[in-house]
């Protein structure tokens, strides 16, 4: 029995091949969208679950005593004394992020990745050394272990335990030292929150710098340390328990100068739900996870929904057939199954269709994700689509076989059988539940692009896109150099202003006084940058005076504030805070100056309270002000005038605009993914649209025929038949709006500085969907109007 269902919904399917390949290809496109989804889903919420003890590793995060801005980062004393001083603690590991200059055959690489760490950090995270010895591999100073990626860089195919590599140190020193390689290892695994190139001993730190384990390290929060419970520990309670260890040993070492509170983040939050700054690497967002998974399974829907549509579309042109089989004696529950058949069968086929979409679009896939992904990588994806599919096409094929099996016999043999009211208005129904999937989809990507282009158009308070930047990367040569480097470029009408910056933002403590006269304590990010940092940067001085060269008279320190800082402070204006007494880190100062607010950072955080200090001598970076209109030009004299001046050493260099971009990389990737799934989901709907159609149109065949034959115009009928989908359509626009609004609105308070949602982003997304149907519409409803009516009403 089963086998002749199959035989006749094959020869179905054959025999109507232009029906089939709608449905087929409907069907397949919904199903590689969900195939796809699924595996960028899967792999997103696997992140870090190689790990053995994954439910038992937290990482330490810290909140100033404002409580302003939370950090990933924390002190490296932190971890001794959660280890020494709580039972609960099994393990804790320290690790600090670096990019450093490589000496390899005489030339200087930028190895990025590298990965200071303790010897523990194998007994936290489920690593394996495939030479060397894990337990002692990092125990001394000036140790490293390479990944075998890194490895076959260095050394090829030769064995390199017991080499060296040169690492030329950034920091104050500038100096290269000798790191002995200890151990090789496989390469991480990509979907770990961190990865890496290179372990480095953590130890090399604390000798090369002693200050880190003192009073002052507990403030320099540039490391990341990680805490392994011990079994049954109830992390929240512990966390509870270290939230004040900062204060504890603020009393162990006067000085300290601020006070942090502590709290443990679970390793499975860290990649998609974290709200900390000054993260290791690059992070997820569990809500791309979970809209992109929704949008999955409504484009499945979708494609079942349009199967529904063509189906009873069809099923029509077959009532004789149903009639003449059921005189024959045929049961409703046979032609129930054979309806199913057919659908499951359809299904069947779409699923092969949609591996071979799956293979051919793959590098797309790849490229739009940055994820190497495919179906054959993931065997329970290869489980669970069959089981989708058959579900789909059980569900899809429900409702057509009712309307199948129901026909009655003695109606259709008559020509005379019409379909139900309540079937045309579930017909209806669908086919606005796919338009509403539709707009809310064209709508949302109105909005994204809109606040995307809104971040890359913003003013941020400095002229980013000429300024070119060139890192130093532990060159002191550069340091020393900086002098008659500057003088050549400055020399050249393509450059416009040259100075340098300490790099990245660090988190400082300043004790102050309040308008009344009172201590004032106030945290900040401190940026150390060149006497003529401003101008080369284009930043507005809203009161006071810029740097003078070195420290006044009486050796006091020169600050220059930002506006959120003044407000943080409390005082009036920017005016009154000129000449406010500063004090930190034993030194005293005062406030020259105020800018105006300038952001650096990503526009999902504001502006933070920033203290601007000159440096020292030292700097990480030279920034440049070049004619943005001959940057070629520039980036070549520059690079010229670098190889003249520092021959030998690497030039590093990149824009600044270009690096603010880069920024927001997940989001234009959410974009992109947006976009083409918005495309598929309109593409079918419009397959649906048409399958309602073309049932219209069937259903007034005889009708059309005889309004033709009394004068009606072909525009005419076209009207007739359109009016009514163009009102659904329209209808799906009204319902999407408000829930467009709110998961937009959710999606945009994710930034600190956001666009306003507006009427015409509605409009345009509700336009095209209207344009794009009145198309579908038109076309098969213009195939009727143009159809002879003898050809309709011979029969009557």
């Amino acid at each position: 029995m089963i086998k002749n269902y199959i035989k006749i919904a094959w020869r179905n399917l054959w025999r109507n091949k232009g029906y089939s390949l709608l449905n087929i290809v409907g069907l397949a496109t919904g199903l590689t969208c969900f195939a796809f989804i699924f595996l960028w889903a899967n792999d997103e919420l696997s992140y870090d679950r190689f790990n053995r003890n994954y439910e038992r590793i937290f990482r330490l995060t810290t909140t100033t005593e404002t409580g302003v801005s939370g950090s990933a980062g924390s002190g490296a004393p932190v971890a001794k004394a959660l280890r020494d001083d709580y039972t609960e603690v099994e393990h804790t590991v320290r690790l600090r992020r670096r990019e450093e200059i490589v000496l390899h055959d005489n030339q200087q690489v930028l190895q990025p990745g590298i990965l200071l760490t303790d010897p523990s950090f194998f007994d936290v995270f489920s690593y394996e050394l495939t030479r060397g010895a894990a337990k002692t591999a990092l125990n001394d100073p000036y140790s490293i272990i390479l990944t075998e990626s890194s490895a076959k860089k260095y050394f090829g195919e030769a064995d390199p335990i017991g080499r060296t590599l040169t690492v030329l140190m950034n920091d104050t020193t500038g100096s290269g030292a000798a790191y002995t390689i200890t151990g090789v290892m496989p390469d991480p695994p990509r979907n770990a929150h961190f990865t890496f190139t290179m372990l480095a001993s953590m130890r090399t730190v604390e000798i090369a710098n002693p200050s880190v384990l003192t009073a002052e390290g507990w403030n320099d929060t540039s490391f990341y340390t990680y805490v392994l419970l011990k079994e049954g520990t109830d992390y929240r309670a512990f966390s509870d328990k270290i939230a004040r260890l900062h204060e504890k040993y603020r009393g162990k070492t006067p000085g300290s100068g601020r006070e942090y509170t502590y709290a443990l983040q679970p390793l499975r939050d860290i990649y998609l739900r974290s709200d900390v700054r000054n993260e290791i690497a690059a992070t997820g967002n569990i809500t791309y996870v979970y809209v992109f998974f929704t949008i999955g399974i409504f484009i499945l829907l979708l494609a079942g929904i349009n199967y529904t549509n063509l189906a009873v579309a069809h099923s029509m042109g077959k009532a004789k057939e149903v009639g003449v089989r059921k005189v024959a004696g045929a049961a409703k529950t046979q032609l129930a199954l054979q309806c199913l058949s057919e659908s499951v069968l359809t299904a069947m086929v779409a699923l092969a269709f949609s591996f071979l979409f799956s293979l051919l679009l793959q590098p797309v896939f790849r490229q739009i994700t940055a994820k190497d992904l495919s179906l054959i990588s993931y065997p329970l994806l290869l489980l669970v689509l069959p089981l989708v599919t058959l579900f789909l096409g059980l569900l899809s094929g429900s409702y057509p076989a009712l309307v199948f099996s129901a026909f009655k016999p003695a109606a259709v043999l008559k020509g005379s059988f019409k379909s139900g009211s309540k079937g045309v208005l579930l017909r209806k129904i669908f086919v606005v539940t796919q338009f509403v999937v539709t707009v809310v989809l064209g709508t949302g990507i109105v909005i994204v692009y809109a606040q995307l282009s809104f971040m890359k158009h913003m003013d941020l308070g400095y002229d980013r896109e000429a300024l070119l930047y060139v890192k130093q990367n532990g060159n002191r040569e550069v340091v020393n150099g900086f002098g008659p480097f500057k003088n050549e470029l400055t020399a050249s009408p393509l450059i416009s202003g040259v100075t340098t910056s300490g790099g990245s933002l660090n988190s400082g403590f300043f004790e102050t006084i309040d308008n009344t006269g009172n201590p004032l304590p106030i945290n900040t990010s401190v940026l150390g940058v060149g006497n003529d940092y401003l101008e080369g940067y284009g930043i507005e001085l809203l009161a006071g005076n810029n740097f003078t060269p070195g420290p006044d008279s009486a050796g006091t320190l020169q600050i220059i504030m930002n506006e959120t800082a003044v407000k943080q402070s409390g005082w009036e204006n920017p005016e009154t805070a000129i000449g406010k007494p500063i004090r930190t880190g034993g030194q005293n100062g005062m406030v020259v100056g105020v800018t105006k607010d300038f952001l650096f950072n990503s526009l999902h955080n504001t502006v933070p309270p920033m203290a601007i200090s000159p440096l020292n001598g030292y700097f990480s970076k030279i920034i440049v002000k070049v004619d943005i209109q001959k940057a070629d030009e520039a980036v070549a004299l520059i690079e010229q005038a670098w190889k003249e001046h520092f021959p030998g050493l690497l030039f590093d260099y990149g824009f600044a605009d270009q690096q603010i971009e880069d920024q927001y990389r997940a989001e234009k990737r959410f974009s992109l993914i947006f976009l083409c799934f918005s495309v598929l989901s309109l593409l079918i709907a419009c397959l649906g649209l048409y399958g309602l159609v073309s049932y219209t149109a069937w259903q007034k065949t005889k009708e059309i025929g005889v309004r033709k034959v009394f004068g009606a115009t072909v525009n005419g009928i076209v009207m007739l038949l359109s009016k009514d989908y163009l009102v659904l359509v329209l209808l799906a626009c009204l319902i999407a709006m408000p829930i467009t609004w709110y998961i937009m609105h959710k999606w945009l308070e994710d930034f600190a500085y956001r666009i306003e949602i507006q009427w015409w982003m509605f409009a345009v997304a509700g336009l095209a969907a209207v344009l794009i149907a009145l198309l579908t519409v038109s076309g098969q409803a213009i195939k009727a109007a143009v159809a002879n009516p003898v050809d309709s009403l011979r029969n009557e």
